[in-house]
């Protein structure tokens, strides 16, 4: 049965039955009623977000460039997106103590010397864990981590990449 039946004929008449109708239609009525309304939505909205996102799956392998005009529609715009995830669970943590040790090293280092005041460098340390309990946690290192203290985020998290397909309706 369900080989006869159009998904797109499915999506318009599902549309052209929605749109009418006006928004306190949607509101009024018992508490019981409108939380069976929101429940059946939200069960429509994921399975609706669950197929879109099969079909734009489906479009990336097929598209032979990354704009395709659709008559009528608009533009498929195909792009390469980048993400990034911490290695391990504990990645997030021993980039902040390598951090903080490398920035109380470099505190208590004597410029004259090169000797390390262990007393200093403790010190700087523990204000440094003190700010870390205040700062919300980040995910990167700006260029004085690297130059500086030669740290380098590729250390502490995995990047990959993906293409995700987007539909730019036509300009009226």
């Amino acid at each position: 049965m369900t080989d006869e039946i159009d998904p797109g004929t499915v999506v318009l008449t599902a549309l052209a039955e929605l749109r009418p109708m006006k928004p306190d239609e949607w509101t009024d009525g018992p508490i019981f009623e409108r939380a069976v309304r929101l429940d059946r939505i939200n069960a429509l909205v994921a399975l609706l977000m669950e197929r879109r996102e099969q079909i734009e799956e489906s479009l990336i392998p097929s598209m032979v460039d990354d704009v395709v005009p659709v008559a009528g529609v608009g533009r498929l715009v195909r792009e390469e997106k980048w993400s990034s995830t911490w290695r391990t669970g504990n990645s997030s943590q021993q980039m902040r103590d390598d951090l903080a040790t490398a920035v109380a090293t470099s505190v208590a280092t004597d410029v004259a010397t090169g000797d390390i005041d262990q007393m200093r460098r403790n010190i700087a340390l523990q204000a440094l864990r003190v700010a870390y309990r205040a700062i919300p946690s980040f995910s990167s290192l700006n260029k004085a981590g690297r130059e500086e203290l030669g740290l380098h985020i590729d250390d502490y998290r995995s990047s990959s990449s993906h293409y995700k397909v987007t539909l730019q309706p036509e300009e009226v």
